[in-house]
């Protein structure tokens, strides 16, 4: 693992409040995460593809978002702009994404930093301290020529500079056995370990530093429903324990279901719904997201045929005017073929829904598929015990 040479976390941290002003916690430390109007292009000029469009959305602290799509709906892009790792040819093109850390362990102050706006050097700071990320694929995201005990002492050592080499490798030590892995681990190569191995050590490595901040981009896409299982428990316990957010990415809707406390569902680039996981599973409003949790077998009740969501999503070069997913809804009016609706609340509800079918116009039946009303006496652990 390649890492910048840095400061030990308390030099970094007196330098980040000096780059910043201190806001009060009123303002912002409800969310350890805010972002506005986010759109994110590959390539410029008449080429443009726009990949993010008009993203907005927060997270409070110790919760989990969930970010669900296709393949190509803007879910890693959209992650990977907001910590300024997209690569070229993508481009941040609009909006503000902030990170709200708390200050020296002072839960009452926190200081906001635009992370569109800052430079490499504060980017250096906040990274793996107080954000990090766990890749798609950790065989690829680990170093074939070092062995794991090696990965974790160049991040112990970059960033705890404080620390001797017997420390760090207590802290290695004590970091495997929160996921759940044996010391003798730390003398293997990557290709010596099992996928689960793997994402577990990636896991591993993302909280060395104890981060605000997760961000997990498809971790169990490659693994055996068994491992996934392990995973996402271990992932519910880390973070009942030590109280980081979490956004986890992933296409596999039944799993947020399972672990998030709020999902977003993306498609063509922009979120089409928002909404508790429980409520999103028990009463889905837009027709995307119904087509999404019908793709996937029920591990309870009668043996029926699996619909799936007809066609292919759309090439962002050339998007269909008006609503984005209408040449695959089966519920499209003549206004979805040519007016794009906009993310909206739903009555008073803290959910929101891009669709024309949730617009209050009495002369539109709304499906009952996509109207039913989620109970309010089922709490989050029973959706969790029907998925078991």
């Amino acid at each position: 693992m390649i890492a910048d040479p840095l400061k030990t976390q308390a030099t970094s941290k007196m330098m980040d409040m000096q780059l910043r002003e201190v806001a009060p916690a009123s303002a912002h430390h409800e969310f350890v995460l805010e972002v506005n109007n986010f759109n994110v292009d590959y390539g410029v000029g008449e080429n443009m593809v726009r990949a993010v469009n008009d993203v907005t959305l927060k997270l409070r602290r110790s919760q989990v978002l969930g970010v669900a799509g296709e393949s190509g709906s803007g879910k890693s892009t959209l992650v990977y702009a907001m910590t300024r790792l997209l690569r070229a040819p993508g481009v941040i093109s609009g909006g503000d994404v902030t990170l709200n850390i708390t200050n020296d362990g002072d839960s009452d102050e926190v200081t906001p930093i635009n992370l569109v706006t800052a430079s490499e050097k504060e980017l250096r700071q906040i990274r793996w301290s107080h954000v990090s990320i766990v890749l798609q694929s950790a065989l690829n995201a680990l170093n074939p020529v070092l062995r794991v005990g090696r990965e974790f002492h160049e991040v112990l050592k970059t960033h705890r500079r404080e620390l001797t080499k017997s420390q760090r490798h207590a802290r290695s030590v004590e970091l495997l056995k929160m996921v759940g892995l044996n010391e003798d681990r730390l003398a293997r190569f990557p290709h010596e370990l099992s996928g689960g191995q793997r994402q577990r050590i990636m896991i591993a490595l993302a909280l060395a530093l104890d981060p605000e901040l997760v961000i997990m981009d498809e971790p169990t896409t490659a693994l055996d429903v068994v491992t996934q299982r392990e995973i996402i428990n271990e992932l519910n316990e880390l973070r009942s324990r030590y109280g980081f957010a979490l956004i986890f990415i992933t296409h596999d809707l039944s799993l947020l279901i399972e672990l998030a406390d709020e999902i977003v569902v993306m498609y063509a680039g922009a979120i089409i719904e928002r909404a508790g996981a429980s409520e999103l599973y028990e009463a889905p409003r837009h027709p995307y997201t119904l087509g999404l949790i019908n793709s996937f077998p029920p591990m309870h009740g009668d043996r029926r045929e699996l619909t799936g969501i007809p066609g292919s999503p759309p090439d962002l070069a050339e998007l269909p005017e008006g609503c984005s997913f209408a040449p695959r809804c089966p519920y499209a009016m003549a206004r979805c073929l040519h007016e794009a609706p906009a993310l909206l609340n739903i009555g008073d509800s803290d959910r929101s829904v891009a669709c024309w079918l949730h617009t209050g116009d009495s002369s539109v039946t709304v499906p009952v598929e996509l109207s039913r009303s989620s109970s309010p006496s089922r709490a989050h652990v029973t959706v969790l015990q029907d998925h078991t």
